[in-house]
């Protein structure tokens, strides 16, 4: 019996171990980085594996949260994103299949777009690692270009076309 409890612990742990890695965003609550509230647009394109797909992005950046929200390419809500003080919530429509990993979503936006000495990017850097990130001007302008990123572990890659609007 003491044998099988401390097997379950050392499961338990481990399984907290391999969890807790994709989680610390997911709990970290907002920040705004730079204090620069935003508002973008983006047009993503890709490839999951042999599956192309393309969404709309719009980014909601403020002192209080942001809100992503994708939409398909027929303008149907995807799924959003909501990350504030309390952390980060999602929600998917339901024609979505698979599960939507919010985290990692917004671990990628953060290897992307932050800055790069921002303390965010402490929190992400096992998955910028993952990343072959290729920017069109500069990592300073990104929000206003096209980025390219490559996952070639997750056998992912996408071209993202930024636009910020202005008031």
């Amino acid at each position: 019996m003491f044998i099988r409890s401390i097997a379950f612990l050392l499961i338990f742990l481990l399984a907290a171990c391999a969890t807790g890695r994709s989680q610390d965003i997911a709990e970290t609550p907002w920040k705004l980085p730079e204090s620069q509230p935003r508002e973008v647009v983006q047009i993503l394109n890709g490839n999951y594996g042999d599956q192309p797909f393309a969404l709309q992005i719009r980014l909601s950046l403020t002192e209080e949260k942001l809100l992503l929200v994708g939409l398909d390419s027929l303008g149907r809500r995807a799924f959003d994103i909501l990350w504030d003080e309390t952390g980060v919530r999602s929600g998917k429509a339901d024609w979505i299949t698979g599960n939507l990993d919010a985290a990692d979503i917004l671990k990628v936006i953060v290897a992307t777009y932050w800055p790069e000495d921002d303390p965010m990017q402490e929190k992400v850097a096992d998955r910028a690692e993952e990343l072959d990130i290729t920017y069109q001007g500069s990592r300073e302008n990104a929000w206003n270009e096209t980025v390219q990123i490559r996952d070639p572990a997750n056998d992912y890659d996408m071209t993202i076309i930024s636009y910020e609007l202005t008031e």
